[in-house]
């Protein structure tokens, strides 16, 4: 199925029974398909909705350089429009990102949410690696002049190549504008505001949202709990994911 939002388009799909729908919200770089086993062995007990954010799957890319915000309340007018007043969520690494976001925006359409993975914090080296990077447009004007407009775009290209992360060189220019917005939002200031029931199962050995930004998430939000999984990394639900879906199936209960 299909939502339509002017020029924005978004792939869904629901199944099972129940109330209160559980709202699968996938990572960067994923799809409906990331929760394939979350959505088989769910069914029987929830209502799910699973959906491709604009730019993944089976949805088109947005109609600008989206920010976080800007996927928050699209994800809002759509459940407006299929009448769901009240959520639970479900959400890994960048649909974390979004669930915060719907949180701050309307606290009292989530009920329970899990967050595996969660992005969304900074960590004080990531925000003074921005000023650095700030304080460098000297240089970069500089090298213009050197190098020249070609020069430069053939040396940014090379470093992106060579440096850059997996998700920013595998997305395309417009989702590439997208991710440079994404990370650079501090949602810190979501958490102390939260209502909803909040399960954070963590890896322990996660990279790409450390654990540090799980225990944060667990002091910060009001009722909150962490759960480490020894030994797993970012896609800590599918690395033990038969341990996953026993806490998923108990924290969803109704």
């Amino acid at each position: 199925m299909e939502y339509i939002n002017g020029s924005d388009r978004l792939h869904y799909e629901i199944t099972g029974e129940g109330s209160v729908p559980v709202l699968l919200l996938h990572g960067w770089g994923g799809s409906t398909q990331s929760w394939l086993p979350v959505w088989r062995d769910l069914q029987a007990q929830r209502r799910l909705i699973n959906l491709d954010f604009p730019g993944f799957g089976q949805s088109p890319e947005p109609s600008a350089p989206w920010t976080v915000g800007d996927y928050a309340e699209l994800l809002l007018k759509f459940l407006d429009e299929i009448n769901e007043p009240r959520v639970d969520i479900v959400a890994h690494s960048f649909g974390g990102r979004v669930a915060l976001k719907m949180n701050s925006l309307r606290p009292e359409l989530v009920r329970r949410q899990l967050f595996t993975g969660c992005a969304g914090l900074r960590s004080q080296a990531d925000s003074a690696r921005d000023a650095k990077g700030k304080s460098r447009l000297y240089d970069n004007a500089l090298t213009r002049q050197v190098l020249g407009e070609k020069g430069v775009e053939k040396l940014r290209n090379f470093l992106r190549s060579h440096f850059g992360s997996e998700d920013y060189k595998n997305a395309s220019p417009r989702m590439r504008e997208v991710f440079k917005n994404v990370i650079s939002e501090d949602l810190s200031c979501c958490l102390d505001g939260i209502k909803a029931s909040t399960l954070l199962v963590w890896g322990e050995n996660d990279t790409a949202t450390p654990l540090w930004m799980g225990k944060e998430m667990e002091k910060r939000i009001p009722d909150a709990a962490l759960i480490v999984f020894q030994g797993a990394g970012h896609f800590a639900y599918l690395e033990q994911y038969q341990r996953f879906i026993a806490i998923a199936k108990q924290f969803l209960s109704d």
